[in-house]
């Protein structure tokens, strides 16, 4: 059964239109890949270490592997003298190192059997002409001492990392030094992306007269790159019906369509229209200033009643990003397996009057600049048409409410930071 919501009319605020949205999602299902490929993923299974790490005794410091109990009497005025057998990478490591001998290591070699301890190159003291054979002690050491002993890092079967982990450089790291080719992870999603709209130029950098060059694909592959998304596919389709029909139902087989443009409420609305036959559920009119709303719906793929979430974004690059920041952005994290994340906002001083418009959600680019021990929030120009000019350079959106008036320099705002700008701290 269809169900539909107008969420201004309802009041809703953004976390709550956020909440309902997110509800009606879950998770991508866990698929195994290469770990090179699951960097930022989440990891769907706990890892224990199926090897030790090390495998065997390591040397931690540039010097001489050796018998600890050869060192006890080495003293600066009275050293003692052992024989080097050679280097660790050469030298025949079968056999146990023999008592008054020496093997030369680096870090991260591997300890011969029968050395306990590596005597660190500065404890040491090397004769002109003899140093290959021989090497002159001048501190002990402990057994143990400088060197990691075998399953040091891990030892089989202890858990390693944890089911719901976030795969960084340093997880990854770890699961390649235990031997892991692939994992088992909850995947990027994959995005199509739906530029709509008959005076967009189908080919980017290529527009004729009266056409427009299709900016907004570029910005939405930005964003998704930046929320961690991997592209499935591109379209740009015009406004007839049969042609974005074609291009939205194409997109179901990715994990999400991610469409701009064709959102708002007037009888050109025609992305709302096209798939009034495989929409499971919608959420639409949602408060992003800008000529039109953003929208959510749930299509049915009809071959297999697979359920594609699709986030249908306002065709005004500026509000796009809002909108994104707003919706997409959780909506990615959602389907990522990643824990909920709110929109992160920063309280700021602005820097200069604002005018308001009562009865509609604002969001006016700013950079955020440091002074006085507080943050001043600099309004970064006049949001035309696009409001292209006014984002570049931008550090995010003071946000004005729908109640809200003209604000005066001065006046604390919060500001929206879009997941892809840099916190200024």
């Amino acid at each position: 059964m269809k169900a539909t919501l107008d969420v201004r009319r309802r009041g809703l605020t953004v976390d709550a239109i956020t909440a309902t949205m997110l509800a009606l999602v879950r998770p991508l299902p866990a698929t195994v890949q290469s770990v090179s490929a699951s960097l930022g993923c989440v990891l769907a299974g706990p890892v224990v270490a199926r090897v030790d790490v090390p495998a065997w005794p390591l040397a931690t410091r540039d010097g001489y592997a050796v018998r600890a109990t050869d060192t006890i009497h080495a003293k600066s005025a009275d050293a003692v003298r052992l024989r080097v057998l050679g280097e660790g990478a050469t030298h025949n490591g079968r056999d146990p190192l023999p008592g008054g001998c020496a093997v030369r290591v680096r870090t991260g070699t591997a300890v011969p059997p029968g050395a306990d301890a590596v005597v660190p190159g500065e404890s040491c003291r090397a004769r002109q002409g003899t140093w290959r054979n021989w090497v002159d002690i001048v501190r002990p050491v402990e057994p143990g001492q400088f060197m990691a002993l075998t399953g040091a890092e891990f030892e089989t079967g202890s858990p390693v990392l944890r089911a719901g982990t976030v795969l960084g450089p340093p997880e990854l790291a770890v699961l390649a030094a235990l031997g892991h080719a692939h994992v088992r992870v909850v995947p990027r999603p994959r995005v199509a992306v739906v530029a709509t709209g008959t005076e967009l130029s189908s080919r980017a950098g290529v527009a004729a007269d009266g056409q427009l060059y299709p900016s907004n694909i570029t910005l939405v592959q930005a964003m998704l790159t930046a929320g961690g998304a991997e592209l499935s596919s591109v379209r740009v389709a015009s406004d007839d019906p049969e042609e974005l029909a074609s291009a939205l139902r194409d997109g179901l087989t990715a994990d999400l369509i991610l469409t701009t443009g064709g959102t708002g409420k007037s009888s050109s609305d025609i992305v709302g229209k096209v798939l009034l036959d495989q929409e499971a559920h919608s959420l639409w009119n949602a408060p992003v200033r800008g000529s039109k709303p953003a929208a959510f719906r749930l299509l049915r793929e009809l071959s297999t009643e697979r359920l594609v979430p699709h986030l249908a974004l306002p065709g005004r690059p500026i509000s796009a990003m809002v909108a994104f920041t707003l919706f997409a952005y959780p909506l990615l994290r959602r389907l990522s397996g990643l824990p909920p994340k709110r929109a992160h906002y920063r309280w700021a001083r602005l820097a200069a009057d604002i005018d308001g418009i009562p009865g509609r959600h604002r969001y006016i680019p700013v950079r955020l600049e440091w002074c006085r021990k507080r943050w001043h929030a600099v309004p970064a120009g006049e949001a035309m048409l696009y409001g292209l000019a006014a984002t570049a350079g931008m550090d995010g959106f003071a946000v004005l409410g729908r109640r809200t008036g003209a604000l005066a320099r001065g006046r604390r705002v919060r500001v929206l930071l879009p997941p892809w700008s840099s916190d200024p701290e």
